[in-house]
């Protein structure tokens, strides 16, 4: 079910963050961030979705993320990649947390947050906080 969904801010975000040894530039666009229940075979899954557009390059396609965060976690998890060339590099569902997990550097859940906290989502979110969205309203 999905009841809460705002338009992603127009401009892009600039950030640096450190990969290994070496500091690199990126570029963020939160394409839209919304709050996501759902049932299925594998349970109840509460929490937010979030779609972003990485731009390692000025000027290059973005790659693209679909990224989720269920009630209680404390951190963003990657649930699909595509590439520029909207090639799929892996695509779960929504929430999908029976596979090996893959999260983003934390100055990107940084962003991530602060876009949750910008629309509204969440009552509690950040850095090694578990999360608390606000509550879906029929």
């Amino acid at each position: 079910m999905n009841d809460q969904q705002t338009p992603a801010p127009a401009e892009p975000i600039t950030i640096t963050v450190q990969v290994e040894e070496e500091t690199a530039t990126v570029t963020l666009t939160v394409r839209s961030i919304e709050r996501r229940e759902e049932r299925d075979a594998f349970g109840h899954k509460d929490g937010l979705e979030a779609q972003l557009a990485v731009e390692l390059s000025p000027g290059e396609r973005p790659t693209t993320f679909f990224l989720s965060r269920l009630a209680q976690e404390t951190e963003w998890i990657i649930d699909a990649k595509f590439g520029a060339n909207g090639f799929p590099h892996f695509s779960n569902g929504f929430g999908a947390r029976y596979l090996r997990l893959k999260t983003p550097l934390p100055e990107i859940g940084d962003v991530l947050d602060q876009a949750a906290r910008d629309r509204g989502l969440v009552e509690q979110i950040g850095r090694d906080v578990p999360l608390i969205p606000v509550p879906i309203t029929s």
